[in-house]
């Protein structure tokens, strides 16, 4: 899948150990999870990214219908990570998340069109008519990125996007009811 900048290419299992490192163990991470700033938020090791987070079918393509990873890449490089999932969402609906491999790679308009990529992608192929994305509100920089992107803060609450069987995990959002940015998108 092809944008203005960038292209996103299914991530593999060979992938997995990379992305990981991306989001819990670069540069990036301050801007998300752990002290200082997420104290509360610790960072995940290998393993609870790949059992809680991150299962295989996001880099086989095994379960199009529960999510996918995709490697965003620039020139031949990767330069990040962007995901959809749909299995703890009512029908119709795709969480996004996305993340930088470093800071050098942050406010270059990467981060913008892979959303923008996905989303066209998810809503011509998967029939997908809303999708939300949930970052800290503290993170200026990913907020306005995903406002560029077509994204509006939500009147509703997490709770209203959710199968019922995954409102007790996933109802709070990821930061809290206060500190998280619930933000969507719908296709009509």
């Amino acid at each position: 899948m092809k944008g203005q900048k960038v292209v996103l290419v299914p991530a593999e299992l060979n992938d997995r150990r990379r992305v990981y490192e991306w989001c819990f163990q670069s540069e990036t991470t301050k801007s998300h999870t752990g002290p200082p700033d997420y104290p509360e938020k610790s960072i995940a090791s290998y393993e609870e990214f790949c059992a809680e987070y991150y299962e295989e079918y996001f880099f086989t393509g095994a379960k199009p219908e529960d999510g996918r990873g995709y490697l965003i890449v620039y020139e031949d490089t990767a330069v990040g990570f962007i995901s959809y999932s749909s299995f703890h969402v009512k029908a119709g609906i795709a969480e996004l998340d996305i993340w930088m491999d470093s800071e050098a790679n942050c406010g270059m308009g990467f981060g913008t069109d892979a959303i923008l990529i996905l989303s066209e992608f998810l809503n011509r192929a998967n029939g997908i008519s809303e999708l939300i994305i949930a970052p800290a509100m503290q993170n200026k920089r990913a907020v306005r990125s995903y406002e560029k992107a077509g994204f509006t803060h939500s009147a509703k609450a997490m709770v209203d996007f959710l199968e019922t069987n995954y409102v007790a995990l996933y109802g709070s959002g990821d930061y809290g009811l206060e500190e998280t940015a619930l933000m969507a998108k719908s296709f009509h």
